[in-house]
């Protein structure tokens, strides 16, 4: 399962829930199309995504 959050600053948010200790799956990145995301594992499994939209 993905569950996946549109955020103000992706940069921000990774560093704020990996401090909180997160299993990170992906560092912060950008699609050429524009999509800023970060992702982590959460204790069940569950891949929690946050993404901005950049230009």
């Amino acid at each position: 399962m993905l569950l996946a959050y549109v955020v103000d600053d992706v940069d921000h948010a990774f560093e704020t829930v990996r401090a909180g200790g997160a299993t990170v799956i992906t560092e912060p990145q950008t699609e050429p199309w524009g999509e800023r995301y970060c992702q982590f594992e959460d204790p069940n499994g569950i891949i929690i995504q946050f993404v901005q939209w950049v230009q």
